[in-house]
């Protein structure tokens, strides 16, 4: 999705409440920080803060359903109007060539297309009451406008509709949606956390019991030995077996050896009343290869060592989706609270962005960054030279710690650690600024100590570029990176290749970008033209250092310059 200043011819006709309306005419650009600002002060401003998430997940499946009709009708459109025929679709074939274009070529042909027609989603926020967004949208996407009836009401939010004809648009008919809080649908004061009660034992009993008749769960009584004493029918039901005592035996004979060794002989062992919780256990249904059940199991020993267990169904998977592990919930949480340093910042952030979204999946965006790469100069001669006379792996470490220190401080991400270089990224561009001249504040202080104790100094480069990148998987199914790419991230680590050892050197487009700002603590060197490897054209950039510092890089030194 993508964020602009709506265009002057329709500006006049939008009702937006504070700053700019948000014009969507893509998937593929991420506004979505944004909008979730505005909707942040809009629910404040309606005393209910709280349903913010759902609410961002209310307005993803409405936004993306109008977006994909959008360009569905816009590339009908296309097709229509430049190969002049008629399309019908009884065949799939247009379905086809809609998916051969997304595929080839992600939605950029189709918003192109988009914009040239006037077609576009806007947001606006109203400063009205029980108003939480107003939707203007091409009248082809009236389908495909509504809401998540469930969650709306649960929410206590609907939509309504109503003409609308923007002047100037090619005639093109819009419609207005906007989406309203209904404090009818609310529940009643006497139901608020003000007036919640403690449940008597009896009262709490009487209501699991309710609850465990309702939900698909099952009881399963084992000898110490392994051997299933009693078993709910409702796990054979799920297991799509037959209630008899023949099927039990089938089940006794499917049940993973590891289930057994695990739990039976290990974790009822481990505690005095032999109290386990959470094991997850994958069980094959017999009489179709390719579903599995996943279980969580839970239970205890009781005194005459039978092993009393309750059964939860997780998930009824095919073969090709058994993508939840097997075992004890604790050892994976100890797995991941292993493996989550390893995964790169940004990828579990969006992750968690996606989930809440209610995706599976992370997609390809593009967005404005501010990129950054810093590396130590010389040090692979470093290493040759000192690796036997101090810590080679605890001095990088050292100072790849205070790097990421800067980053965080300003909002950024580290994207990747590569040996001794770091790319980083923000979404601010002078946070890059900041930060950089925070991580050179560091790296003096870090040399000074080395020249008091008479070791080399090991001098950072910096380079930041800004502009548009896309975020987007780069790999095979075996082994992905979401990572960044683009011109920009190429630009950025030629510009820190090109730095003086101890500089800061950044491209005129992000000095642009952070000049309407008022920082006093950053001070410009003057724009020189500097010819990167592998660039055609020369590249207009700057210094930059703390105002406190005497003008370091005013002239550039001749060996960064063409």
């Amino acid at each position: 999705m993508i964020i602009t200043n709506t265009p002057p011819d329709a500006a006049k006709h939008v009702n937006s409440g504070s700053g700019h309306p948000i014009v969507i005419t893509s998937l593929e650009h991420n506004v979505w920080q944004i909008l979730e600002q505005e909707i942040a002060r809009t629910l404040e401003r309606l005393q209910c803060l709280r349903l913010r998430d759902s609410i961002i997940l209310l307005l993803h499946k409405l936004i993306t359903n109008m977006i994909r009709t959008m360009h569905r009708q816009a590339f009908q459109q296309a097709i229509e109007s430049g190969l002049n025929i008629d399309i019908t679709d009884k065949d799939g074939v247009f379905d086809e060539l809609l998916q051969n274009e997304l595929t080839t070529h992600g939605d950029r042909n189709i918003e192109q297309f988009c914009k040239k027609n006037h077609f576009r989603i806007t947001l606006t926020f109203p400063e009205e009451k029980d108003t939480l967004i107003q939707i203007d949208y091409p009248k082809n996407c009236d389908s495909s406008t509504y809401l998540d009836s469930k969650l709306a009401r649960a929410i206590g939010f609907s939509l309504i509709k109503q003409e609308k004809q923007i002047p100037g648009e090619n005639a093109q008919a819009y419609r207005t949606a906007r989406i309203i809080r209904n404090f009818a649908e609310q529940y009643s004061p006497q139901t608020s956390a003000n007036h919640s009660q403690l449940l008597s034992h009896t009262e709490e009993s009487d209501k699991t019991i309710a609850i465990f008749s309702k939900l698909s769960h099952g009881v399963m009584v084992f000898s110490s030995a392994g051997d299933i004493l009693s078993i709910s029918p409702a796990i054979l039901n799920n297991l799509k077996l037959e209630i008899s005592p023949v099927s039990v035996q089938i089940l006794t004979n499917i049940i993973p050896g590891h289930f057994y060794n695990d739990v039976l002989w290990g974790l009822i062992l481990e505690s005095e009343d032999g109290l386990f919780e959470n094991y997850r256990i994958r069980i094959r249904v017999p009489h179709d290869d390719s579903l599995s059940v996943l279980f969580n199991v839970s239970g205890y020993r009781h005194n005459d060592m039978t092993i009393h267990t309750l059964w939860q169904i997780v998930s009824l998977d095919h073969k090709t989706t058994h993508t939840l592990t097997e075992g004890s919930m604790l050892n994976e949480a100890r797995v991941h609270n292993i493996t989550r340093n390893y995964v790169p910042q940004l990828v579990e952030q969006k992750a968690r962005e996606i989930v809440r979204l209610g995706g599976n999946a992370l997609p390809n965006e593009e967005c404005q960054l501010a990129v950054l790469f810093c590396d130590i100069a010389g040090f692979t001669s470093y290493v040759e030279n000192n690796e036997k006379e101090e810590s080679v792996i605890h001095t990088l470490n050292l100072i790849l710690g205070r790097i990421t220190k800067a980053v965080r401080q300003y909002d950024g991400i580290i994207d990747k650690f590569m040996g001794d270089c770091v790319m980083a990224l923000f979404k601010a561009p002078h946070n890059a600024v900041l930060a950089a001249l925070e991580i050179h504040k560091h790296s003096y202080d870090f040399n000074n100590l080395r020249m008091r104790a008479g070791k080399d100094l090991l001098l950072l480069r910096i380079g930041i570029h800004w502009g548009n990148v896309v975020i987007g998987n780069v790999g095979s199914s075996d082994r992905l990176d979401w990572t960044t790419i683009g011109d920009v991230v190429n630009t950025a680590a030629r510009l820190e290749k090109s730095c003086c050892p101890g500089g800061i050197l950044i491209s005129d487009t992000l000095f642009k970008a952070i000049a309407r700002g008022d920082y006093p603590e950053i001070r410009f060197s003057k724009t020189f033209q500097l010819k990167l490897k592998g660039k055609r054209n020369k590249q207009a950039v700057r210094y930059v250092q703390t105002a406190s510092q005497p003008l370091l890089y005013d002239i550039p030194a001749p060996s960064a310059m063409d």
